[in-house]
């Protein structure tokens, strides 16, 4: 059935508030969207022709056991299939979803982040998600949405990075030699959106996506958009000055919070204490400085290396410092902290810890709802999967 446009707008509208709260009723879809009971009752029984949404069952109001029961709707799987993949220093990664985020594929490929220009071209990454989307031939994928370590430059088709490599990454070369179509967005974008299409808790909440990588950065869901979307100095965490006399950032200003936190310059400082340590377990692990990741620094941290002990807690410390001025700034229910730092649980242990010491104002009921998401290297790609589903499914 042909939808006139209007039709398209309240359909989108519809389908969003049950991906965002659902399990939901018609009727609190209704209250929730503003669009009346008969409008939503033919739109969603469109929707259950498609088998896009289903009846859950039905459910009995708290307030009373008596009057008419309401039945919950919910998204079908398997309805449709998108192809999510993340450009990242560390590697380039590809999956398969269905249209509730489930992986049917993937496939990861690690970088040596010391040498991209060799490790990534255009034509190899090109050439790795043809093969990709040939694999996901029979599950026939609608699109494809890409996650990008910098802002997507819609205007040039480009990346907008502080880093020359990515600054100079020709993603326009992907719109001439694939053959379906592809959405670009930051990647923390990208993670935000997922959160909220993937993992929702029926709540829709507001909240805050905190991503600490190479560089660091913030996204904020606010009444279901992606607040300041074209903003993009809004987000810029990692430049938030959190000690005055700190060490002088790229940016030019001292004490940015990522010249502590970010993994770019945790790999700085760790190259230094290789460079002058002798007692540092780092030149147990690599043989040379530049072989020094977050992995390394990781294992050197769990088997008691003092310097890098300094050096993390130092980044936990200022990150939780962060944390806490973000919840009295922003009106959300929830901060959502990700990064491979976090893979070591005495560091997420650490953060909580420190998250609790913050001194606590007496008007405020609740405490901060902090969330570490568990690392994984599909998480940005399963993101660029929700991307691709927002753009051709919801809006």
């Amino acid at each position: 059935m042909k939808l006139t446009k209007k039709q398209q707008k309240l359909r989108f509208k519809i389908l969003d508030k049950i991906y965002a709260k659902g399990p939901i009723s018609r009727i609190d879809i209704s209250k929730e969207t503003g669009i009346t009971p008969a409008t939503v009752s033919e739109i969603t029984g469109n929707m259950i022709q498609e088998k896009l949404i289903h009846e859950i069952g039905e459910v009995v109001p708290e307030e009373s056991k008596s009057g008419r029961k309401k039945i919950l709707l919910g998204i079908s799987s398997n309805h449709s299939f998108y192809i999510g993949s993340e450009l990242s220093p560390k590697y380039i990664s590809f999956c398969l979803t269905d249209n509730l985020g489930k992986i049917l594929k993937e496939k990861i490929i690690h970088l040596a982040s010391y040498d991209l220009e060799k490790t990534l071209t255009e034509e190899f990454y090109t050439s790795e998600l043809n093969n990709f989307v040939k694999s996901c031939e029979e599950y026939n994928p609608e699109g494809i949405g890409i996650a990008l370590p910098g802002h997507f430059d819609k205007k040039a088709k480009s990346i907008i990075s502080n880093n020359s490599f990515w600054k100079n990454f020709d993603i326009k070369i992907l719109l001439h030699k694939i053959n379906l179509p592809i959405y670009f967005e930051n990647n923390v974008k990208c993670m935000t959106l997922a959160e909220r299409l993937f993992n929702s808790n029926g709540t829709d909440d507001n909240f805050i996506f905190f991503h600490v990588g190479r560089g660091m950065f913030c996204s904020y869901m606010y009444n279901g958009e992606l607040y300041a979307d074209d903003n993009f100095l809004v987000g810029e965490i990692g430049h938030i000055i959190v000690h005055p006399e700190g060490e002088l950032c790229e940016c030019g200003k001292r004490g940015c919070l990522q010249t502590y936190g970010s993994e770019a310059w945790i790999i700085k400082k760790s190259q230094i204490l290789f460079d002058n340590s002798e007692t540092t377990y780092l030149k147990q692990l690599v043989a040379d400085k530049s072989k020094i990741t977050i992995e390394t620094i990781l294992k050197a941290y769990s088997i008691g290396d003092a310097g890098i002990i300094t050096i993390l807690h130092s980044a936990i410390k200022y990150l939780s410092i962060t944390i806490n001025n973000l919840s009295m700034m922003i009106d959300s229910s929830k901060i959502i902290v990700n990064g491979e730092l976090f893979k070591e649980p005495l560091l997420s242990d650490l953060l909580k810890e420190y998250l609790n010491k913050n001194i606590s104002l007496s008007v405020i009921e609740n405490k901060q709802n902090v969330i570490v998401k568990k690392y994984s290297n599909t998480t940005g790609a399963i993101s660029a999967s929700a991307l691709c589903l927002s753009k051709m499914l919801i809006n």
